[in-house]
């Protein structure tokens, strides 16, 4: 083997390589959760809003947050959705997500 194939074959070994260590996407059915995060002054922004506390999002300056990619829940069945954020009691309430679609879920906070 030459030198130029070799550094051609060590090349493509390593491209080839690259996406056995790196996470794999999601696969399967999934639906998002959107809203908008606020309280009796208004919209929150840099509130974290977290599914089942794994897959978090920031809200918006305008509070807005969307969360993709959240398994479809069976009938019956709900994730649990929570909202932090600084000077404000922490949130925690129940969404059902249905597969491909995004559920409309706005969280009104409380100024501590």
């Amino acid at each position: 083997m030459t030198r130029g194939s070799l550094g051609i074959a060590l090349c493509v070994l390593i491209l080839a390589c690259a996406g056995c260590t790196q996470p794999q996407g999601p696969t399967g059915d999934y639906g998002s959760v959107a809203g908008v995060v606020s309280s009796s002054s208004g919209p929150i922004a840099s509130a974290k809003v977290c599914i089942d506390f794994v897959d978090c999002q920031t809200t918006a300056s305008n509070g807005s947050y969307t969360i993709s990619t959240v398994p479809g829940d069976p009938p019956g069945v709900t994730e649990t959705i929570t909202a932090t954020a600084a000077n404000y009691q922490d949130y925690s309430a129940q969404v059902h997500v249905t597969a491909g679609q995004q559920t409309p879920f706005n969280i009104t906070m409380v100024h501590v």
